[in-house]
């Protein structure tokens, strides 16, 4: 399955994107950009974990970073999509920009809130769910312009490297170490929470 679940916090997410940009097989996108604002591409870890101290008009603390990565000439030309806002909605914004692309490849990254910890998260869609959709969505590319087993093999790889960092499992999600830190203080890998399930330990 393309798709990998599982728990760490920042202090995680820092080796397994130092991981990524050592590689240099993908350039890393945000999923949206902020109002009014271009979309961002990252070059370091450390520029994408700065997200996670960005607010909320509540003044809360980001609890993800959602990205999107494309992976070096799987598909055409990476371009955003520039979205159009309502101003009257959007604190006067008139528009945004979006990743979008049948081949990229999305990894989101949670970090410890006061109610827990949320997964992290990396999916992709495979060539046949994207013929199936594409007559949906003719904004986007022809499926066929993308190399899908290059993407898989990317995507394996980033898996592979998560389940390499993992030192436990809960249900199927590998747990990281800071991962296993929350869940030791008490508080829940969500769903799970201590004391009705255990992390089998690596």
């Amino acid at each position: 399955m393309p798709n990998c679940d599982f728990y760490g916090t920042p202090e995680d997410h820092l080796g397994l994107l130092s991981w990524l940009f050592s590689e240099a097989t993908c350039h890393v996108f945000e999923l949206a950009s902020d109002f009014g604002q271009p979309l961002k591409q990252f070059e370091s870890a450390d520029a994408v974990l700065r997200q996670f101290d960005r607010r909320s008009p509540t003044e809360e603390k980001a609890s993800a970073v959602l990205l999107q990565l494309y992976v070096i000439g799987a598909g055409p030309k990476f371009s955003p999509r520039r979205v159009r806002l309502d101003p009257k909605t959007c604190d006067g914004a008139s528009f945004r920009y979006e990743a979008e692309g049948w081949g990229l490849v999305q990894l989101y990254l949670a970090s410890e809130t006061a109610r827990g910890l949320e997964n992290s998260h990396t999916n992709h869609n495979s060539r046949k769910r994207a013929e199936a959709w594409a007559p949906s969505y003719r904004k986007l590319a022809d499926p066929a312009a993308w190399d899908f087993s290059r993407i898989s093999s990317f995507s394996s790889r980033l898996n592979r490297q998560i389940k390499k960092m993992a030192i436990g499992t809960l249900g199927s999600r590998p747990v990281l170490p800071g991962g296993l830190k929350v869940w030791k203080s008490g508080s829940p890998l969500w769903p799970y929470k201590l004391g009705e399930q255990t992390i089998k330990m690596a």
